[in-house]
């Protein structure tokens, strides 16, 4: 029986150490897991960091290309209403009365003098007569929704005071206190 009692030393010590190595290894598998699992919570959490860092520049391009269009729009609206501005002045004075006409262009005439006392002028069609008595030989007709044009006799000096000329002068000069006017000051 002692030999009975070596195989069964030696079948007990392998099956200890056979525990002992399947524990060993189960520890191991385990700290391999939890190791596995933390660096996977580690990459889902930068990858959700960078997801959401992602989003949030998204949100703000959509956000600045937005107020963008917007900014454009209303600067577009704005445009568009001092243009039907400028055309209402110029439907204005294209539809002036006859004598309101002829005391402007008196005026003009007189303010043309100063500069020029001799030589020629010039006016759209429908204001030949109003200019016939201004001391200026008739040059012709020039295309204009009024006003004059006055040329010195050797040509050398030209006015334009036509009414398209003045408006376009005002309206450049006047354009910041129409538009505070029309959008408010910004």
């Amino acid at each position: 029986m002692g030999l009975d009692k070596v195989v069964k030393d030696i079948m007990d010590k392998a099956e200890a150490d056979s525990r002992d190595i399947t524990a060993k290894a189960a520890a191991e598998a385990a700290e391999i897991k939890k190791s596995a699992e933390a660096e996977a919570k580690q990459i889902i959490a930068a990858e959700n960091a960078r997801a959401e860092q992602a989003i949030s520049k998204m949100r703000q391009r959509e956000l600045s290309s937005a107020k963008l269009d917007v900014k454009k729009a209303k600067l577009n609206s704005e445009k568009d209403v001092l243009a039907e501005t400028h055309e209402a002045f110029v439907r204005q004075l294209s539809t002036l009365p006859r004598e309101k006409k002829a005391d402007l262009l008196q005026k003009l005439v007189k303010l043309a003098k100063k500069d020029i006392p001799q030589g020629k002028i010039f006016t759209n069609a429908a204001d030949a007569d109003l200019v016939k008595d201004s001391g200026y030989e008739y040059g012709g007709n020039v295309k204009c929704i009024g006003g004059i044009v006055v040329t010195s006799v050797d040509g050398s000096v030209n006015l334009d005071y036509t009414f398209d000329s003045i408006l376009e002068d005002v309206w450049t000069s006047s354009m910041k206190p129409v538009s505070d006017i029309l959008f408010g000051s910004r």
